[in-house]
Protein backbone atom coordinates (compact mmCIF):
# COMPACT_ATOMS: atom_id res chain seq x y z
CA UNK A 1 0.00 0.00 0.00
CA UNK A 2 1.19 3.52 -0.59
CA UNK A 3 2.89 5.16 2.09
CA UNK A 4 2.24 2.39 4.63
CA UNK A 5 -0.36 2.11 7.24
CA UNK A 6 -3.78 -0.54 6.88
CA UNK A 7 -5.33 -2.15 3.90
CA UNK A 8 -9.11 -2.06 4.08
CA UNK A 9 -10.33 -5.33 2.75
CA UNK A 10 -13.81 -5.81 1.60
CA UNK A 11 -16.00 -9.04 0.42
CA UNK A 12 -18.09 -8.21 -2.34
CA UNK A 13 -20.55 -11.16 -1.35
CA UNK A 14 -22.94 -10.96 -4.33
CA UNK A 15 -20.12 -11.23 -6.67
CA UNK A 16 -17.85 -13.92 -4.46
CA UNK A 17 -14.68 -11.72 -4.17
CA UNK A 18 -12.61 -9.98 -2.17
CA UNK A 19 -11.13 -6.28 -2.77
CA UNK A 20 -8.13 -5.36 -1.03
CA UNK A 21 -8.52 -1.18 -1.32
CA UNK A 22 -5.21 0.76 -1.39
CA UNK A 23 -2.79 -2.29 -3.35
CA UNK A 24 -1.45 -0.89 -6.25
CA UNK A 25 0.10 -3.03 -9.58
CA UNK A 26 3.41 -1.80 -10.81
CA UNK A 27 4.65 -2.53 -14.05
CA UNK A 28 7.97 -3.64 -14.10
CA UNK A 29 10.37 -4.31 -17.08
CA UNK A 30 13.39 -6.27 -15.49
CA UNK A 31 14.48 -8.15 -12.88
CA UNK A 32 16.30 -5.06 -11.38
CA UNK A 33 13.13 -2.93 -11.50
CA UNK A 34 11.01 -6.20 -9.40
CA UNK A 35 14.31 -6.26 -6.98
CA UNK A 36 13.58 -2.48 -6.29
CA UNK A 37 10.05 -2.68 -6.03
CA UNK A 38 10.46 -5.27 -3.44
CA UNK A 39 13.15 -3.65 -1.07
CA UNK A 40 10.75 -0.61 -1.80
CA UNK A 41 7.78 -2.79 -0.15
CA UNK A 42 10.19 -4.40 2.48
CA UNK A 43 11.04 -0.68 3.75
CA UNK A 44 7.31 -0.40 4.32
CA UNK A 45 7.13 -2.75 6.53
CA UNK A 46 6.55 -2.02 10.50
CA UNK A 47 9.22 -3.66 12.26
CA UNK A 48 9.93 -3.28 16.19
CA UNK A 49 11.21 -4.94 19.11
CA UNK A 50 9.45 -6.76 21.38
CA UNK A 51 11.17 -9.02 24.47
CA UNK A 52 10.82 -11.97 22.58
CA UNK A 53 12.58 -10.56 19.22
CA UNK A 54 14.62 -7.40 18.19
CA UNK A 55 13.30 -7.29 14.93
CA UNK A 56 9.31 -8.19 15.16
CA UNK A 57 7.26 -8.30 11.80
CA UNK A 58 4.22 -6.47 12.97
CA UNK A 59 2.50 -6.27 9.34
CA UNK A 60 1.77 -9.09 6.84
CA UNK A 61 3.52 -8.28 3.16
CA UNK A 62 2.89 -9.83 -0.43
CA UNK A 63 4.57 -9.56 -3.41
CA UNK A 64 3.38 -10.76 -6.51
CA UNK A 65 4.95 -11.24 -9.86
CA UNK A 66 3.21 -11.68 -12.68
CA UNK A 67 5.09 -12.54 -15.74
CA UNK A 68 3.11 -11.69 -19.28
CA UNK A 69 4.10 -12.17 -22.74
CA UNK A 70 4.73 -8.57 -24.38
CA UNK A 71 3.38 -9.16 -27.43
CA UNK A 72 -0.23 -10.68 -26.27
CA UNK A 73 -0.67 -9.54 -22.80
CA UNK A 74 -0.89 -13.05 -21.76
CA UNK A 75 -0.28 -14.57 -18.74
CA UNK A 76 2.73 -16.89 -18.77
CA UNK A 77 3.38 -17.61 -14.81
CA UNK A 78 2.40 -15.82 -11.53
CA UNK A 79 4.07 -16.10 -8.15
CA UNK A 80 3.23 -14.60 -5.05
CA UNK A 81 5.68 -14.43 -1.69
CA UNK A 82 4.08 -13.57 1.66
CA UNK A 83 5.65 -12.61 4.68
CA UNK A 84 3.42 -12.90 7.45
CA UNK A 85 3.80 -11.02 10.79
CA UNK A 86 5.16 -12.58 13.66
CA UNK A 87 3.01 -14.48 15.84
CA UNK A 88 3.92 -13.99 19.40
CA UNK A 89 2.72 -14.77 22.91
CA UNK A 90 1.72 -11.65 24.84
CA UNK A 91 3.60 -13.03 27.85
CA UNK A 92 7.00 -13.12 26.19
CA UNK A 93 6.35 -9.51 24.18
CA UNK A 94 6.19 -7.64 27.45
CA UNK A 95 4.29 -5.55 25.41
CA UNK A 96 1.31 -2.96 26.37
CA UNK A 97 -1.13 -0.77 24.84
CA UNK A 98 -0.90 -0.13 21.47
CA UNK A 99 1.68 -2.87 20.83
CA UNK A 100 -0.53 -5.10 22.48
CA UNK A 101 -3.25 -4.46 20.64
CA UNK A 102 -1.26 -4.89 17.25
CA UNK A 103 -0.37 -8.17 18.60
CA UNK A 104 -3.13 -9.10 19.14
CA UNK A 105 -4.82 -8.73 15.84
CA UNK A 106 -2.10 -9.91 14.05
CA UNK A 107 -2.89 -13.52 15.94
CA UNK A 108 -6.39 -12.87 15.05
CA UNK A 109 -5.50 -12.54 11.25
CA UNK A 110 -3.63 -15.53 11.40
CA UNK A 111 -5.76 -17.47 13.48
CA UNK A 112 -8.59 -16.64 10.56
CA UNK A 113 -6.26 -17.67 7.74
CA UNK A 114 -5.39 -20.61 9.34
CA UNK A 115 -9.33 -21.38 9.47
CA UNK A 116 -9.27 -20.70 5.35
CA UNK A 117 -6.94 -23.13 4.97
CA UNK A 118 -8.45 -25.63 6.99
CA UNK A 119 -11.54 -24.83 4.82
CA UNK A 120 -9.61 -24.96 1.58
CA UNK A 121 -7.92 -28.08 2.16
CA UNK A 122 -11.59 -29.89 3.31
CA UNK A 123 -12.53 -31.68 0.40
CA UNK A 124 -16.39 -31.66 1.69
CA UNK A 125 -15.97 -27.84 0.76
CA UNK A 126 -14.01 -27.77 -2.18
CA UNK A 127 -16.92 -26.03 -4.18
CA UNK A 128 -18.18 -24.11 -1.68
CA UNK A 129 -17.27 -20.61 -0.98
CA UNK A 130 -14.94 -19.86 1.93
CA UNK A 131 -16.06 -17.22 3.69
CA UNK A 132 -13.71 -14.26 4.96
CA UNK A 133 -13.57 -13.84 8.36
Amino acid sequence: QEGGGTCDIREDARNQYMQINGLREVPVSSREEALSQLQVGMQRRKVEATAANSRSSRSHAIFQLKLERIDSGQLHAKISLIDLAGSERASQTKNVGKALQDGAKINTSLLALAECIKALADERKRDARIPFY
